[in-house]
């Protein structure tokens, strides 16, 4: 079994979610290591940051769809209806950033989150 298969298995939105809790806790306690580990990771375009990035954003896309998926489509939902959680897009672009080598500190609570998710804030 490959890593990405595995990693695949292992990134559910139970554990997005829970990363987040802890990235909110360690950021209401100023532990900024936990954000800093994650921008390290992110700074050095590290694989396993990028591909844990993408799934998690996959993940928030696929429970937004979940939640709101016939209510963003309607032809009667207001604009805004039709964006989208904040959530989902802030994970999307911080991948996105990422992955084009460019990451930014107002992402480094999600890079945080995410490195938590590799294995580094253990």
């Amino acid at each position: 079994m490959s890593a990405y298969v595995e990693l695949q298995e292992f990134i559910t939105y139970r554990r997005v979610d829970e990363a987040h809790r802890r990235a909110i806790l360690a950021q209401e306690r100023g532990q900024q290591n936990f954000a800093d580990t994650g921008f390290r990771a992110a700074m050095s375009r590290d694989d396993r940051m990028l591909k844990v990035l993408e799934l998690a954003a996959n993940v928030l896309d696929h429970e937004q769809e979940a939640q709101y998926g016939q209510t963003m489509r309607s032809r009667t939902a207001t604009p805004g209806e039709q964006v989208g959680t904040t959530e989902a897009q802030m994970w999307r672009e911080a991948y996105r950033l990422c992955d084009k080598g460019s990451p930014i500190r107002n992402f480094e609570w999600i890079y945080g989150a995410a490195a938590w998710l590799c294995g580094y804030n253990a």
